[in-house]
């Protein structure tokens, strides 16, 4: 048994900090993402001819599409493809319905010139942004080098969701993998969670905390053949008690496991235990 100190940044205390409502740094992935520079609007009004501008939003459809309001998890977000310059992802929330307790909407991925803005692909992805207790906290592009053949490369889009039970914490991402093809954008992985963290307390010490991160990597690329995708796993399970002389005290177990992920001709095949619950 190890006591907790303020000098130990244990699972345990990550979510006593989420369970209290303080913010706690977001995954490197989501750094730095918001790539528009001011030219959100531009790129939705040639995105979606007539859409009416209302403040630091557009009107299109039904739907609403925020693009000028940091730290809003529903604005518009860009950036600019390393693998390609030339191309900048761009995810745009259309929300259909919005309150403090659900939220409606979905995400319509575009990849357009980097210079002159004009859309060259776009796929709408149904439903990705509706949420309830458990909402969405975050979108963010993840631009690491997914070569999945020798010429194609894949961008990725993480979601990040959290609940609001401080006695049952939950934080959850998620993340698609997308290739650009001339005929058009396509889904090549879905659903797979990367990072989640979950657990029970009585919120004052004890209680069960879990903890899992998944690393993606690729394979060697043939010719004419799509390089498998290589997962690394990492659980840590914390069960946090009360000893005798009144301190919370946390004792820690980690496993660590390994996946491979195959391409089946249309698309990556995740097992059921790596995707989120639907």
């Amino acid at each position: 048994m190890t006591q907790l100190s303020n000098a130990r940044a244990s699972f345990f205390e990550l979510i006593v900090l989420i369970g209290l409502g303080i913010a706690v740094s977001a995954p490197a992935a989501s750094a730095g993402q918001n790539q528009c520079a001011g030219r959100a609007s531009d790129i939705i009004r040639l995105a979606y001819p007539g859409a009416k501008n209302a403040d630091d939003a557009f009107l299109f459809g039904g739907a609403t599409i925020t693009y000028n309001v940091d730290g809003d998890p529903r604005r518009v977000i860009c950036r600019i493809w390393p693998a390609q310059p030339q191309l900048t992802l761009v995810a745009v929330p259309l929300m259909t319905e919005q309150s403090d307790s659900e939220n409606e909407g979905d995400i319509e991925l575009l990849v357009v010139d980097s210079t002159n803005l004009h859309v060259k692909q776009r796929l709408r992805l149904q439903g990705l942004m509706s949420d309830d207790a458990i909402h969405v906290e975050s979108v963010a592009f993840d631009t690491a080098r997914y070569q999945l053949a020798p010429g194609k490369t894949a961008f990725g889009l993480r979601v990040t969701l959290e609940g609001s039970s401080r006695a049952n914490p939950f934080g959850e991402t998620t993340l698609w993998l997308f290739s650009v093809d001339p005929d058009g954008l396509k889904p090549v992985l879905d659903n797979i969670v990367v990072s989640e963290n979950h657990g029970e307390w009585d919120t004052a010490c004890a209680g069960e905390f879990n903890e899992t991160t998944r690393t993606l990597s690729m394979g060697s690329p043939a010719k004419g053949v799509f390089a498998d995708i290589v997962v690394a796993e990492k659980t840590t399970t914390s069960v946090a008690t009360v000893g005798k002389d009144g301190d919370c005290q946390s004792e820690d177990k980690t496993t660590i496991g390994k996946h491979r992920l195959r391409y089946d001709g249309a698309k990556y095949i995740v097992p059921k235990d790596l995707k989120r619950d639907e």
